[in-house]
């Protein structure tokens, strides 16, 4: 046994040693626990509230006002605005910008007088998000504190838009094609410039005359090639395993997706600029893919997150891919509804390839 542990406690030393000299990645190691422990205490969250909502109110009468205050009073649902038709009750939730849309007939104040007789109420509730949509539906037919509907209360009927039977799948195969695609790219990515870097001929392309941004793309132009093929890859798949259909254009999707594929390359190029070896990028990879997969809606709705949490998760990529997934996959979404992600996408690649070019710049010099 003492043969077996010579040397014990010289290794020890030195691999104390090398991590106090190493201390971006003991920085990294640390934050891990530390952000982990953040996240699943703050961003998870069960019991879904404040749900964004859209009212049609085509009474106008005391009565209707009185009711939109009661579903308000619920803290599970927010009310956000209100509309004019009930068309745009539906243009509203394919857009995403509300989840559920509430209509009151002009009779409101009319049937809620005559005794026996409970006005009725539509709401309409965007089934993309199956989770939200359970709570959503619970908050109208089964009001909070109660096991069913009190005699003589407003009658719900609640249908169901884009997902009317509520699978799981429909809800987690889009959000699982964003967060594996953002997953491979970044990955892929972070590693480019450090193994440049270890085998050393980052070097002769310093010397070379390709310019700085020319050689930022041109790394990211073949595994932006490799994103589009595995998105189309995993469209099919979830379509022939999983019978999740793209309700709406496969070309708009593919396309949309340029956007997102762009960002995500040039969020792990930072990386790469960052670490000083590949250890470092995949300590740095792994900090960025908790937070995408807890705080930009692929599982739990953001809608529960703290309001610092909920602004940071618009700062990943991955939460507008996301709204641009599910738009399209589950509610047909067009461009016209899903430019506002576009835009975000396209303003967070041009900030992220920024950052990457000047650090490149900074390390060069």
């Amino acid at each position: 046994m003492k043969a077996a542990l010579r040397g014990f406690w010289s290794v020890t030393a030195k691999e104390v040693l090398h991590l106090r000299r190493d201390t971006a990645t003991l920085v990294i190691a640390l934050a891990i626990p530390i952000l982990q422990l953040t996240l699943f205490g703050f961003a998870i969250d069960f019991d879904i509230r404040h749900i964004r909502t859209i009212v049609i109110d085509l009474d106008r009468s005391r009565e209707s006002r009185a009711y939109v205050d009661r579903i308000r009073a619920t803290q599970y649902i927010d009310v956000i605005g209100y509309g004019a038709s009930p068309e745009e009750a539906e243009h509203v939730l394919r857009r995403g910008e509300a989840r559920v849309a509430v209509i009151i007939g002009p009779d409101f104040a009319r049937r809620s007088g005559v005794p026996g007789d409970a006005p009725a109420v539509r709401v309409l509730i965007d089934g993309s998000d199956n989770q939200v949509a359970t709570r959503a539906r619970l908050a109208f037919l089964s009001p909070p504190g109660t096991e069913a509907p009190a005699p003589g209360a407003v009658e719900a009927r609640v249908n169901v838009l884009f997902n009317p039977e509520m699978r799981t799948e429909t809800f987690l195969i889009p959000g699982l094609i964003g967060v594996i695609l953002q997953l491979v790219t970044v990955s892929l990515t972070s590693f480019s410039l450090v193994r440049e870097r270890e085998q050393g001929t980052l070097e002769q392309l310093m010397v070379s005359p390709v310019g700085r941004l020319g050689l930022m793309l041109g790394k990211l132009t073949p595994y932006a090639g490799l994103a589009l093929c595995e998105m189309a890859a995993v469209l099919i798949l979830g379509r022939l395993v999983f019978d999740v259909r793209v309700a709406g254009s496969v070309v708009l999707l593919l396309l949309l997706s340029l956007p997102f594929i762009a960002a995500a390359l040039s969020l792990g190029l930072l990386i790469s600029t960052l670490a000083q070896n590949q250890a470092q990028a995949l300590q740095m990879t792994l900090l960025i893919t908790l937070p995408s997969i807890l705080m930009s809606g692929f599982v739990f709705p953001r809608e529960t997150m703290p309001g610092p949490l909920f602004l940071a998760a618009h700062a990943m990529p991955v939460t507008f891919f996301l709204d641009i997934l599910r738009g399209v996959v589950v509610r047909g979404a067009g461009l016209a509804d899903l430019w506002p992600s576009v835009l975000a996408l396209l303003g967070i690649t041009a900030v992220l390839l920024t950052l990457a070019t000047a650090r490149f710049r900074k390390s060069a010099a």
